[in-house]
């Protein structure tokens, strides 16, 4: 049985700090820099968000791991309970990086409303 840890630089500092540097870079992998659709980026920031939360879990169990708790042995006793407990961490690591997430997406969101606008500009131009 996994026993939750006291909040520390490695078990949630790290994972944190981690899972928001890729709240910003997932988006920019997964959108095209150009796109003129607000549907592609807008299945870009699900898919990142969806993402996040398994690489989430993932980051969780490795900095338990580190820390010193038999995630192995917890996972073979009992893997759902595990893999909740791993999950429901990412989870509420989530009110740190959804924000930004939004931010990310606010700002690709204008700059596709932008591209838009000087397509229809140049169209316009004799």
């Amino acid at each position: 049985m996994i026993q939750p840890e006291p909040i520390g630089l490695m078990n949630t500092g790290f994972p944190v700090v981690l899972l928001a540097g890729l709240a910003v870079a997932l988006p920019r992998i997964l959108v095209a820099v150009d796109t003129r659709s607000q549907v592609a980026l807008a299945i870009g920031i699900a898919v990142s968000a969806v993402a996040l939360i398994i690489v989430g879990t993932l980051i969780f169990a490795v900095a338990y791991r580190l820390g010193g708790t038999d995630v192995a042995g917890a996972l073979a006793e009992d893997p759902m309970m595990a893999a909740r407990y791993f999950t429901r961490l990412s989870a509420m690591a989530a009110l740190i990086w959804v924000p930004i997430l939004a931010l990310v997406w606010f700002v690709k969101a204008q700059a596709v409303e932008k591209r838009r606008g000087e397509d229809i500009v140049r169209e316009r131009s004799p």
